[in-house]
């Protein structure tokens, strides 16, 4: 069955209730997200899981970064459904910087209706994105780095 937003003219069955009491009804749908750290940065998909209820979106992610990104600058993934805002918390991720053997935790944020960055946690830490100039984690993302997050949003449509 597939995913209905409106029941405008349409049969309500027993299986369409017992489809959405169960979620989605079905496995997770994969997508590739693509990471930016000023650029295009390579990275090979280890996870990345999505599913829709209605216009509530539930993602997770993990990418292994196998090129570089520019130093000083934010990280951004993008995301498997395009959100209603571009602003606002999503959940929570990592950065891991293999070189100095460091993560990096901090909130998602959406930084537009497509994409979210990382903000890092902690009292008195520096309310700038991780990856950019300020932030705890200013080095460029290298081959080796893990980026990953769990995040929860709601769909433009």
């Amino acid at each position: 069955m597939a995913q209905k937003t409106s029941w405008t003219g349409a049969t309500l069955t027993e299986s369409d209730i017992n489809t959405y009491l169960g979620g989605e009804g079905g496995a997770w749908t994969t997508w590739t997200p693509a990471v930016t750290q000023s650029g295009a940065v390579t990275a090979t998909v280890t996870h990345a899981v999505y599913g829709r209820w209605g216009r509530l979106i539930i993602a997770s992610f993990r990418l292994s970064v196998t090129g570089s990104g520019s130093a000083s600058n934010a990280v951004a993934v993008s995301l498997p459904v395009t959100a209603a805002r571009a602003s606002g918390s999503t959940g929570t991720g990592v950065i891991f910087d293999s070189s100095a053997g460091l993560s990096y935790t901090g909130q998602c944020d959406l930084a537009t209706t497509t994409t979210i960055q990382y903000s890092p946690h902690g009292v008195g830490a520096s309310p700038n994105s991780l990856g950019s100039t300020g932030s705890g984690f200013t080095a460029a993302l290298a081959s080796g780095d893990v980026v990953q997050a769990t995040i929860t949003y709601e769909a433009a449509s």
